[in-house]
């Protein structure tokens, strides 16, 4: 087993090689401002509070601001209650239900028509704001950043730190450095072979990288002689590397805990030592090693090998890690071929990472395909046009790392690429997410967050890029669309339920024309759930149902009572964490009764055909490939057909309308549109603005929800913005 990491051959960045350090604070654009950050739009979000301030204070007697209130609010079928005063003299009121945007703004504008009223706003929940930290080459971080290509962790950093959670580093072992120390656990060496260990002793209590130089012909005949990669170091930095210390960089996850273990020698690594490793770092007990005191939550491997299959002897540590809860994150290599050829990235219950550069396109020596879970930040240090050999350097990823050629000598900072260099990005995204998550979070869960988070790779991906770019502001502050084509309300409009990074699951009640009537709380803990589809009526009482799966697999029934709520829920399946995407509840098969689909690992797409009382008859396959598409909606009427359709995203942004034949497959699928690679979710089938005509609802990178206004031939009339604040 070797590392997945090329390093460029540059001097220290502290030496001033690359870039010089910034000359000072002011020009210095990571250290933050003398003041806390505002927020930046006082307009209206669904909102059940107001500020309200008379122009004359004996005008804000209890008669008069009744009669203000009243005339705003019966316009909306809201009723308003006075709660207090403010210290400046204004007023605080509280509706009766939540108005949603359109309807608070409604509001906000007949008050301030009121000649009596000084100022009306709402009384917005604001949250703190992390400023960016102080560390010395923060600026250079562009993997951290909002660009294209960068995985947003900033805006991730408003939430969670990742405090309390520790992440294993299976490497090469670590080196002593300042903006990694404090935040080092004790490891383990657990190389077995002295003559590989470089210390002469085999497994033994102390991580420490000895280095990995080797000599000409070393490792194989004709090997070339190599300097010491101090591999482990570079991935811990991006992990965990200190914020905030005025020193080189900021980690992912600046408040976990890196356990180092050592099982990368100067040639490479043995499968036993790295599996007895995995097993070690999840808290489960290894013959001759005492226990490890500090289990992790998060097993970074960044190496591998070349091998069709997985190996036994990995699956089995990978299968005892993630039954301890432990989430296990591979490289999927660096030879441009398909990922399914790299062992441990092959294997099962694995997050495998494949890597894209500053612009976010698939890196070139990136491997890629259906073996591929997703992407993230590795670095493209190719050599600008016309530039010199070191003029794509800063395209890599910078991390922390040692100047020592063999041993270890002074600590250091360098760019490198590789799949390496992006799985420490999704190891530290899934310590941030198990921070905000909870105890309970499982390894599925956190992976499935990971992946409906990511949003797609800009210009597309036809090799293989997994669930798209990993976002880490997406991850945590993922809100989770499910779109209603019947009614959850009782009111005969559509609706849509949301779920809210808290768990909170919210009912957005449609006003039947493209708006909200305001959201009502319509679960908690649903935080747990790793999908949710529907609505649609599974068990034939006429009332819609919304079907969610758990960390576990198990798939659930949640039936509908009719008013926005539940009954008691009911198992409905298992195995259900095979399925990468789940859409549904419709009728495919012309039989009467609302069917599910569900894509498998391998790109096959089956029909679940209900059998209208709440469970499933056989399942038959509907097609193959579907591991293409970054998006699968339906079913429902988009052509006017009377027959449910699906359409689907392509790695490359295109919308194809799958018309459905009736009976449970396909006729020629139709391009419905170019250019959805922009939407972070894409839902749907339901009618919104009551023209009878089924219409999609999709969200932007930056949070603003649109409507899709349906022809009912298979296009689109145009699109209304429907909301904003949606990520």
């Amino acid at each position: 087993m070797s590392s997945f990491l090329t390093s460029a051959g540059v001097a220290a960045l502290v030496a001033g090689a690359l870039i010089a350090p910034p000359a000072s604070a002011a020009d210095d654009p990571a250290v933050p401002p003398a003041a806390p950050r505002r927020a930046s739009s006082t307009a209206p979000a669904p909102t059940d509070q107001f500020i309200v301030k008379f122009k004359d204070p004996a005008a804000g007697v209890p008669a008069e601001r009744a009669r203000a209130y009243g005339r705003a609010a019966a316009k909306l079928g809201a009723a308003v209650k006075d709660v207090r005063a403010t210290s400046s003299g204004a007023r605080v009121l509280r509706t009766d239900k939540t108005l949603g945007a359109d309807d608070a703004a409604k509001l906000l504008a007949s008050l301030r028509a009121d000649p009596a009223v000084a100022y009306a706003e709402p009384d917005a929940l604001l949250q703190a704001k992390a400023a960016d930290p102080n560390d010395t080459y923060f600026q250079f971080q562009w993997n951290l950043s909002e660009q294209p290509g960068g995985m947003r962790v900033t805006r991730a950093w408003d939430v969670t730190r990742g405090s309390g959670q520790v992440v294993a580093v299976v490497d090469t072992g670590i080196t002593s450095h300042i903006d990694l120390n404090a935040n080092v656990l004790p490891g383990y060496d657990m190389i077995a072979d002295p003559d590989n260990s470089r210390d002469g002793d085999g497994r033994d209590p102390s991580p420490a990288d000895e280095g990995d130089w080797t000599d000409i012909g070393q490792c194989a005949p004709g090997t070339p002689v190599m300097d010491s990669s101090w591999h482990g170091t570079h991935v811990a930095g991006i992990i965990a590397a200190v914020a905030g210390n005025s020193e080189g960089i900021a980690g992912i996850a600046p408040q976990a805990k890196i356990l180092p273990v050592r099982v990368l020698g100067p040639c490479g690594g043995r499968t036993s030592d790295i599996a007895d490793a995995i097993v070690w770092a999840s808290g489960a007990p290894v013959a001759g090693v005492p226990d490890n005191a500090n289990p992790a939550r998060v097993i970074n491997l960044s190496l591998g090998g070349t091998s069709p299959q997985c190996s036994p002897a990995f699956q089995d540590a990978i299968n005892t890690a993630t039954g301890r809860g432990a989430v296990v994150v591979t490289a999927a290599g660096n030879e441009s071929q398909p990922a399914a050829s790299s062992s441990p990235g092959n294997c099962q219950n694995v997050i495998n990472v494949a890597a894209s550069g500053p612009s976010g396109a698939l890196a070139p020596y990136s491997n890629f395909g259906s073996a591929v879970d997703v992407t993230a930040p590795g670095g493209d240090m190719t050599p600008l046009p016309g530039g010199s050999a070191d003029s794509g350097v800063p395209g890599g990823i910078l991390s922390t790392l040692n100047d020592g050629p063999t041993t270890a000598g002074p600590e250091a900072y360098y760019f490198a690429q590789g799949t390496s260099a992006a799985a420490p990005h999704v190891s530290a995204a899934a310590a941030l997410l198990m921070a905000q998550m909870g105890p309970g979070a499982t390894p599925a869960a956190v992976e499935a967050r990971l992946k409906s988070a990511a949003r797609p790779v800009p210009g597309g991906c036809p090799p293989g890029c997994g669930a798209g770019l990993a976002d880490a502001a997406a991850a945590v502050l993922h809100i989770t669309m499910v779109v209603a084509s019947g009614d959850l309300s009782g009111d005969g409009k559509a609706d849509v339920l949301a779920r809210d990074n808290g768990g909170v699951l919210w009912l957005y009640q449609g006003n039947g024309r493209g708006g909200w009537l305001g959201r009502v709380k319509a679960g908690s803990g649903w935080n747990g759930m790793t999908s949710i589809v529907g609505p649609g009526d599974m068990n034939g009482d006429g009332r819609n149902d919304v079907l969610a799966t758990d960390g576990s697999g198990a798939l659930w029934l949640y039936p509908g009572n009719g008013r926005g709520g539940w009954l008691g829920r009911i198992q409905a399946g298992n195995g259900w964490n095979a399925m990468t995407a789940i859409a549904g509840p419709g009728d495919m098969d012309g039989d009467g009764r609302n069917d599910v689909l569900a894509r498998d690992t391998s790109g096959v797409l089956w029909l679940y055909p209900g059998n209208g009382r709440g469970g499933w008859l056989a399942r038959v396959k509907a097609g193959s490939g579907w591991n293409a598409m970054t998006a699968v909606v339906g079913p429902g009427d988009m052509n006017g057909d009377r027959k449910n359709d699906v359409l689907a995203r392509d790695t490359s942004g295109v919308l194809w309308l799958y018309p459905g034949n009736g009976r449970g497959g396909w006729l020629a699928r139709v391009q419905a549109g170019i250019g959805w690679n922009t939407m972070t979710t894409i839902t749907g089938r339901g009618d919104f603005n009551g023209d009878a005509r089924n219409d999609v609802l999709a969200v932007d990178t930056a949070g603003a929800l649109w409507l899709y206004k349906g022809s009912g031939t298979g296009g689109w009339l145009g699109r209304v913005q429907a909301g904003s604040g949606w990520n």
